[in-house]
């Protein structure tokens, strides 16, 4: 008998991730829109990273300029994961302007209920119960 993740994994709504950016095409891009050296702009990013592991292990939230900000998160075992909320406005304009590629676009906005239809439907032989 089939499980609901196995529905979610067949037509489950998910982005095709296009090929990454390189770092060294962020690095190219912020040199250009910024007209600072690529040494300059390195520089500024691994103070970032030593300003957020600073701000971080002293258990304090922080804030960027833009929004976006990190938070550390204790777990049961002692470690600490970083909790990251980015900008409101870049996710708004990222979902404005989405150009990426879907798999089974047709299916989002569906329950959980509608995509167990699709699947009994599909497989016959690998029904999941509907209560």
């Amino acid at each position: 008998m089939a499980k609901n993740i196995q529905v979610w994994s067949a037509y489950g709504p998910r982005i095709t991730l296009a090929d990454p950016m390189t770092k060294d095409e962020v690095i190219d891009n912020i040199v250009s829109a910024t007209n600072q050296s690529r040494g300059s702009v390195l520089a500024v990013l691994a103070e970032l990273d030593v300003q957020l592991a600073s701000g971080l292990r002293a258990g304090r939230i922080v804030h960027l300029p833009n929004g976006t900000h990190f938070e550390p998160v204790g777990k049961k075992d002692g470690s600490v994961d970083i909790k990251v909320r980015v900008n409101p406005a870049l996710d708004k304009e990222v979902n404005a302007g989405f150009r990426g590629k879907w798999v089974n676009r047709e299916n989002v906005g569906k329950t959980e209920a509608e995509l167990i239809a699709i699947w009994n439907q599909n497989r016959p032989d690998d029904p999941i119960p509907t209560e």
